[in-house]
């Protein structure tokens, strides 16, 4: 048994060893998974393939060995041998009897199935007849199908006319598909398809121009922009409206119908209705104004050459064309039946123009007004049409419309805009012209009308919610360029009228002092953004004068074109608060207006063209003081100027940010103009300090030019002073340096003091110009002049004093070898008299301190000791210090220090 066991394993165990796939009939060398990984592994594992292979042949052939060998012992080959000749015989019976079954079951079919077959030809023939008399019955409806849709066209039942023609339409194309018979009846089908068509849309490119310009009685836009969304305004036909749409949302027509048919007639109707509606306005405007006459008599005949162009594109080039009888104007007021008489000429649109220049600013604006509300209206109208429009089409059939009613939206209100903005263009001439006052009431009207505007187009976008996020433009941007252009030409006529004003009054200013007017205070207090002194019927009132100009506590001595300066600074500022949409335009020319006002003072003052001019005879210090003070008003009172300007911006920032992220949150891409106008306006604020700078400047200017005004009459007095001999002194005159009674020195030193003959003209000069100085400038302001001045005489003196110890003379007389007459001791005495006779200047006494110290020390080191008549006696310096004429000599170690 055991040895029969081993054998069975091993016969076994190529079948177990072997993978199954070798054994299989259907098995191919190529299938085997060596030719489905790539080359490089396969010639990697190449010997490892090769043992595998030969190890499963050899355990085939020891399994196939072990059958055979096993076959033989049981003798299985000899049984098969004698095992033939049965087999064999048994086939061959086999075979007979399957044949002879065959035989009888063909007759049998014959013979029994034959009836059968005959049933089912005949079921297949009547099946197929009925199917003719169903497509007969089919016919029979088609044809009698289209006269019944022509008289439900005719009779504008539009959903029942639909339903039959898409049910007929579907059993040509279903039950009668390939018949040569329905041809005929198919084509005919075709053409009223297409006439279904064409009335639909006609139908619904009428009733959707009239829904959209005409207003039904006592409809109207909302008011406020807060209300905008709340309540849709009643549409004409709003009911067969939405018929209308569902039938062509069915034929997959009404995005086609919106975007090009509905579009075209929209724009031709609204010219028409909106040149009408112009000259009805225009003939309520004649009929009001006092001179009707002369304004009916530019209705009917006068041409408007300059404007002419601007206005055609408005009314086009037939100026006689009225609008169809769908098309009203977009204020709801009908069209009128007959065209008045002034019309019938072809110069419509030089009329139109011609009289818009003709109207008053005031007359315009209530023009103006009319016609933004149509506007508004017509807006208003459209966001109601379109969500009418959506709602009946959603889930119709139409994929989406969405944004071709959005964009229907923008076309008609962007074309009715521009020409809006070709008005406003024809009264470009006069509105440059027109006061600055009014024009910050037509821009606030614009704008908001605008604005209520956008909100409605805003409105309309969230309310059709597209799929497709719709990126649209801001249809407002034509009429607002047009503004933006026109404001800006209003401004910068408002800005040459200031400059030709300052100018003018920089020409003739005399650079006297005048008194400030009370009401001045108001108006530096709004310059500056202070609460103001005086409420509008104090302001009224006569408030005095003042003398001073007072500016953040600072008082300044004023002149009369300082305060043309601050009214008309005033102007550009509450223009700034009043157009704040330009605010960067008019602060620009703010700016340069404060540079003209610097550059004019430096040439008419700084430079002397008065001079030249003739305005002054000549250029005095007072002159210069005053203009040094109009620097300083102008540099003390820009930082609350730049101030203000910052909170007049900060103002509309919050409310212009609101507007922002609403755009941002309903387009991709928005353009941030306003931020850009802000910061371009902040950049403007910032260069007033700069300004500010200047101004500071030309005033140090000032002041060293009144310093080298002083010093120039030093050096032309210490010419004579240093180059000329001293007086001849009397033989008792300095009896006052020997005497022992300080309390009588004084005095005598007081009376006895001989000093130069060209000091005392030094003197009256010094005295002259701080007097002149300190009526006009501060305290301050003086000591620095002078400080600057006696920093320069002390210099100017110290380099002729090394000439005069170089090259003067001394004579004698005058000049001694002995106390109190030589050239040093009579240069002490004489700056002794400069002392005694300037003490009295006590609002520069540091600054004359400084100086007489200088000049001591100047005159103790320059003149020579080793010349005894030259020399300064130590006890000359001492008795003049002692007697207290002389300030005490500083060291040469307190200089140092």
């Amino acid at each position: 048994k055991e040895s029969g066991l081993d054998r069975d394993a091993s016969a076994g165990e190529a079948h177990q060893a072997v993978p199954r796939e070798f054994f299989q009939a259907d098995f191919k060398v190529e299938q085997h998974q060596m030719f489905r990984q790539p080359l490089q592994v396969s010639i990697d594992r190449e010997e490892e393939f090769n043992t595998e292979l030969i190890g499963h042949l050899d355990l085939i052939e020891v399994s196939l060995f072990e059958h055979i060998r096993r076959a033989q012992e049981d003798q299985l080959f000899e049984s098969l041998v004698k095992l033939g000749e049965p087999i064999q015989t048994d086939l061959q019976a086999t075979l007979g009897s399957v044949h002879s079954l065959r035989t009888q079951l063909r007759s049998v079919q014959r013979g029994q199935l034959q009836c059968g077959m005959a049933v089912g030809r005949l079921a297949r023939r009547k099946q197929r007849v009925a199917e003719l008399l169903h497509r007969l019955d089919y016919m029979t409806n088609v044809k009698q199908a289209q006269p019944s849709i022509e008289m439900m066209l005719q009779g504008k039942d539009y959903i029942t006319a639909l339903d039959l023609l898409e049910s007929t339409t579907s059993a040509v194309e279903t039950h009668l598909k390939g018949l040569v018979s329905i041809k005929h009846g198919s084509s005919r089908l075709s053409n009223l398809c297409s006439t279904f068509d064409r009335v639909v849309e006609a139908d619904f490119v009428h009733h959707s121009a009239k829904a959209i310009l005409v207003a039904v009685d006592g409809a109207c836009a909302s008011g406020t922009e807060a209300s905008v969304g709340a309540v849709d305004v009643e549409l004409h036909g709003s009911e067969r409206l939405g018929r209308l749409c569902e039938c062509l949302a069915r034929r997959s027509l009404l995005g086609y119908s919106l975007s090009s048919t509905l579009r075209d007639v929209l724009l031709s109707q609204m010219k028409k209705a909106l040149k009408s509606r112009v000259r009805a306005l225009l003939e309520e405007a004649q009929q009001s104004q006092p001179q009707a006459s002369a304004t009916e008599e530019i209705l009917a005949g006068s041409t408007g050459t300059a404007v002419a162009g601007s206005a055609e594109a408005v009314g086009g080039k037939d100026g006689a064309t009225q609008p169809s009888e769908e098309a009203a104007a977009p204020s709801g007021d009908s069209a009128p039946s007959k065209p008045p008489a002034s019309e019938k000429a072809g110069s419509g649109a030089a009329e139109i123009a011609t009289a818009l220049g003709q109207l008053s600013f005031e007359g315009f604006l209530v023009f103006w007004r009319l016609i933004l509300q149509d506007c508004a209206d017509t807006a208003d109208r459209f966001r109601a049409y379109a969500s009418l429009v959506h709602d009946a089409v959603a889930g119709k059939g139409e994929i989406e419309v969405c944004n071709d009613l959005l964009r229907l939206f923008e076309v008609v209100m962007n074309f009715l805009l521009q020409k809006v903005g070709v008005l406003l263009q024809a009264r470009e001439s006069v509105h440059a012209s027109s006061e600055i006052a009014d024009w910050p009431r037509f821009l606030a009207l614009s704008h908001d009308s605008l604005n209520r505007i956008r909100a409605l187009q805003d409105s309309c976008r969230q309310r059709l919610s597209p799929q497709t996020p719709y990126i649209g433009v801001d249809i407002r941007a034509g009429v607002r360029t047009i503004l933006y252009a026109q404001t800006k030409s209003i401004i910068e006529d408002f800005n040459q009228k200031k400059l030709v004003h300052i100018q003018l009054v920089l020409e003739q200013e005399r650079w006297e002092r005048t008194d400030v007017p009370g009401e001045y205070r108001n108006i530096l207090s709004q310059l500056i953004g202070r609460p103001q002194l005086y409420s509008k019927d104090e302001a009224m009132k006569p408030q005095g004068v003042d003398r001073y100009l007072h500016v953040e506590g600072y008082p300044f001595i004023a002149v009369p074109a300082a305060l043309a300066l601050v009214q008309v600074l005033n102007s550009y500022v509450k223009l700034c608060s009043d157009i704040d949409s330009l605010a960067a335009e008019i602060i620009q020319r703010m700016g340069n207006l404060l540079r003209l006002f610097n550059q004019k003072m430096h040439e008419y003052v700084f430079q002397g063209q008065a001079v030249r001019n003739k305005t002054l005879k000549k250029l005095t210090a007072a002159n210069l003081a005053l203009c040094s003070q109009c620097c300083g008003l102008v540099a003390q009172m820009l930082p609350g100027l730049q101030a203000n300007l910052q909170t007049i911006l900060q103002k509309e920032q919050p409310q212009q940010e609101q507007q922002q992220q609403q755009q941002q949150q309903q387009q991709l891409a928005t353009a941030s103009t306003g931020t850009a106008s802000r910061q371009l306006a902040a950049s403007m604020v910032a260069d007033l300090s700069k300004i500010a700078s200047e101004y500071n400047d030309h005033r140090n200017a000032l002041f060293d030019k009144l310093s080298d005004l002083l010093h120039d009459r030093f050096a032309f007095h210490a010419k004579k002073w240093l180059s000329a001999a001293h007086p001849e002194l009397e033989a008792d005159s300095l009896a006052w340096l020997f005497s022992e009674e300080p309390g009588a020195e004084g005095q005598e030193a007081q009376e006895r003091l001989q000093p130069h003959e060209a000091l005392n003209s030094l003197v009256e000069d010094i005295t002259k110009m701080y007097r002149a100085l300190f009526k006009t400038l501060t305290g301050d302001s003086v000591r620095r002049i002078f400080a600057k001045a006696f920093e320069d005489m002390a210099s100017k003196f110290d380099q002729q004093l090394i000439q005069v110890a170089q090259e003067f003379s001394t004579p004698t007389p005058p000049y001694e070898d002995k106390l109190g007459f030589t050239l040093g001791d009579r240069f002490a005495q004489d700056v002794a008299f400069l002392r005694t006779e300037l003490e009295n200047l006590s609002g520069i006494s540091t600054p004359i301190g400084r100086l007489f110290q200088d000049m001591l020390q100047h005159i103790q080191v320059r003149l020579p000791a080793s010349d005894p008549l030259k020399a300064l006696h130590p006890a000359m310096l001492s008795t003049l210090q002692r007697v207290g004429r002389l300030p005490e000599a500083r060291t040469a170690a307190q200089e140092d220090g």
